[in-house]
């Protein structure tokens, strides 16, 4: 009898799992019953992954230098990443979707607080001219708990954030009066007021403050003495936005008041035929008449459709004409106006009035220029008209008709190489209705261009255009790998070591570089992981690689989508490969963890060895997993001591990320047994086989019993595609 109630007393202790000695217990008061409050005490549960953050904003316009960003906290964020996408004026954007995710790159990671100041957009000094003030930016914010690996959220949604840009095209009188010089500019979104500044000096130096008005008005009227006539001033002026922030100063304008006496503007001045609206490339010649009888000098001033700022090219001409030929740019409108001079005896300078403007332009090619892929592998191009008469607008002349033109294309192999022409498009006709003109079923090159050729002069031609390159096509994407064994690589703190990504080159097509996006939804939500492009190996241009070794928060049980997007040498892609699931192998030790939450799933549900009595945990008894399959416990006396078998058949508890379509997490098929003696020690033995997300194997027969319990040795892991190792038998326990 001392001897069996020995053998009870050892099977107990042996059906006894240590996840027992875990579980959390409420302490009970004196009359027995337990405190709520303690049953409440326990840690909440960590998410899976953070949510996107909410109720993003960035201001729109009401600072000059610097974007500010807010957004609402996301519970369990410990810091956040914030993406920027630039979107020049001349780029078109859904206005629901926003830009595409090819357009963001990281701005700052690791933000802690739930606001940010974007301070990089602006050069110091800034200038009034500088293309941010024209550009939209958006922005996207991811949260991140890095310190708790959680997995990142999906990205906010995108908020639009635009500079507060100083008032454009200001301009001042130039001698229409003797009383005043009238300043005007366009208005100015965000701005609420508008401050006026008065220089003596060309630069603009030392301004001084001369008047104020508000938002509906765009214009002042700054009265001078008899003292200040015919002197010149530069005005500047500032927007005040309605938080009482300003813009930095526009550009400067020069005015000036006449004095009783001076001569008239030139009369007639005009474009010297074949010089100016669209006959050449590197010149524009102007001409005027005097204003009537005497000894007249001539100043000649140039302002642009970019720039309102007037600037002198001549101070002290005596023709009646004048060539320029200063860094002449195609696409742009060059203004001209001409100013009378006379001098006095005294050796002073009497100034006149300047001329109207006189709108010219050199023969450009057209500078928005598209180029798609055909599905037969052909290319087509469209492209804006070059830069032309507007008809009607009036400063031309009624007399003068739009230029006709023709457009010959062009294609190269080599973006700096040799271009051969390839077709010549008729512009008699116009463009389409959509605005563009079109030349498809395009011979496929790497890189294109187009020249403009005047047809009512010469038939002059243009500079070609820059350089456009059809996107490339779509790589074709090969591998995500799931839990394999990347060398050379170290997991990250969650134990999950970095996916490999594989891909090759579309057919018939070499893309120049290509980037790497990863997300956790497979639709939406990618953000570019390749901080420089992949690029082509010139040698081969075949096989490609990237190993996501930055994805920190990476956790067990976690898939993640990938896809390369194909890269042109200009930098452009449009086409994404198809999108391949991927996941990292486990450490060992990590492996045990994740197969271990299965095995005490499956011993939870067992009833024989949860009975509270000894004698009672003998018996055998089937269980079924939730999933798949089976478990099978069989206790026993066997000679002076007992034997527990545990039998898993396809035995399956979870999903993989709790989501049925994406599979069973592990499913279980082998026998851990367990053999003691009566000193209540022993060992365990067999081997259990996991498929599901994580295949391999796991080994009992180096698993010490003592006192009844495990109590030394080592588990084999075999993860596949790894060798087997041993890790230590204290990692089952817990």
């Amino acid at each position: 009898m001392k001897t069996h109630a020995m053998l009870i007393l050892l099977l107990s202790l042996l059906l006894c799992g240590c996840e027992e000695l875990f579980q959390n217990r409420v302490p009970m008061n004196k009359d027995g019953t337990a405190s709520l409050a303690d049953l409440f005490a326990r840690e909440e549960e960590l998410p899976a992954q953070l949510s996107p953050p909410a109720q993003v904003y960035a201001s729109q316009g009401q600072f000059s230098r610097e974007i500010k960003l807010t957004w609402s906290p996301v519970k369990w964020a410990v810091s956040y990443l914030i993406e920027r996408a630039v979107i020049g004026p001349d780029m078109t954007v859904d206005p629901e979707q926003g830009p595409g995710e090819e357009y963001f790159d990281i701005l700052e990671s690791f933000v802690t607080g739930t606001s940010y100041t974007d301070d990089s957009l602006i050069s110091d000094p800034p200038r009034p001219d500088s293309p941010e003030y024209r550009n939209r930016y958006y922005y996207r914010i991811y949260a991140e708990n890095a310190e708790k690996n959680i997995e990142a959220s999906q990205p906010s949604a995108a908020a639009e954030g635009a500079l507060f840009s100083p008032p454009g095209n200001v301009k001042a009188a130039l001698g229409q009066s003797t009383e005043n010089i009238r300043v005007e500019w366009n208005k100015q979104a965000h701005a609420a007021s508008y401050y006026i500044y008065r220089s003596d000096e060309e630069h603009g130096t030392n301004p001084y403050y001369v008047g104020k008005v508000q938002a509906n008005q765009n214009w002042l009227i700054n009265a001078v003495s008899q003292e200040e006539q015919g002197k010149e001033y530069y005005y500047s002026v500032v927007g005040r936005s309605a938080l009482g922030t300003e813009s930095i100063a526009s550009s400067l304008a020069m005015g000036y008041a006449l004095v009783e006496g001076a001569p008239g503007a030139p009369e007639n001045a005009g474009r010297e035929e074949g010089f100016g609206l669209g006959n050449k490339i590197d010149q524009i010649k102007i001409k005027w008449d005097p204003p009537g009888d005497g000894d007249f000098t001539y100043a000649v001033y140039r302002y642009t459709s970019e720039d309102a700022t007037l600037r002198l090219l001549t101070g002290s001409t005596g023709n009646t004409s004048y060539t320029d030929t200063r860094q002449l740019s195609p696409g742009i409108y060059y203004y001209y106006q001409i100013q009378t001079l006379i001098q006095n005896e005294d050796g002073s300078i009497v100034k006149g009035p300047v001329s109207d403007p006189i709108k010219t332009f050199i023969l450009s090619p057209p500078d928005t220029i598209i180029a798609e892929k055909d599905g037969n592998g052909t290319v087509s191009l469209k492209w804006l008209p070059a830069i032309n008469v507007d008809e009607g607008d009036g400063e031309f002349g009624d007399d003068v008709l739009p230029v006709r033109y023709n457009y010959q294309v062009y294609g190269s192999s080599e973006y700096a190489g040799s271009y051969v022409e390839l077709c010549t498009v008729p512009g008699q006709n116009g463009p389409d209705a959509d605005g563009y003109f079109r030349a498809g079923a395009l011979q496929a090159y790497s890189f294109y261009k187009v020249r403009t050729i005047n047809l009512d002069y010469e038939s002059a031609e243009s500079s070609l255009s820059e350089a456009v390159a059809p996107a490339p096509a779509a790589a074709v994407i090969q591998d995500a790998s799931q839990a394999a064994n990347i060398p050379g690589y170290n997991a990250n703190a969650s134990g999950v070591y970095p996916v490999r990504i594989t891909w090759k080159k579309p057919d018939n097509e070499t893309p120049h570089a290509y980037h790497v996006y990863r997300s956790t939804n497979p639709d939406s939500g990618f953000r570019k992981i390749t901080v420089e492009p992949v690029y082509t190996d010139p040698e081969s241009g075949e096989a490609f690689a990237f190993v996501d070794a930055a994805n920190q928060t990476a956790k067990p049980g976690k898939r993640y989508y990938y896809r390369i997007l194909s890269l042109n040498m200009l930098g452009q892609g449009a086409y994404y490969s198809d999108t391949r699931t991927g996941y990292g192998a486990l450490t060992y030790e990590q492996y045990m963890l994740e197969y271990n939450k299965t095995v005490k799933s499956s011993h939870r549900k067992m009833t024989y060895m949860n009975k509270p009595g000894s004698t009672d945990k003998l018996g055998a008894e089937t269980k079924y997993g939730t999933i798949s399959g089976s478990i099978d416990y069989d206790a026993a006396i066997a000679g002076l001591g007992a034997r527990i078998i545990i039998r898993y058949d396809n035995y399956a508890d979870f999903y993989t990320d709790g989501n049925s379509a994406l599979g069973s997490y592990f499913v279980l098929t082998g026998n851990s047994n367990t053999t003691a003696a009566m000193d209540q020690s022993g060992k365990m033995d067999g081997t259990i086989s996991a498929a599901g997300m994580y295949p391999g194997k796991v080994y009992y027969d180096n698993v010490q019993i003592k006192g009844g319990a495990a109590a030394g040795g080592t588990y084999g892991i075999e993860p596949a595609g790894f060798p087997r190792s041993e890790i230590s038998w204290t990692i089952g326990e817990r």
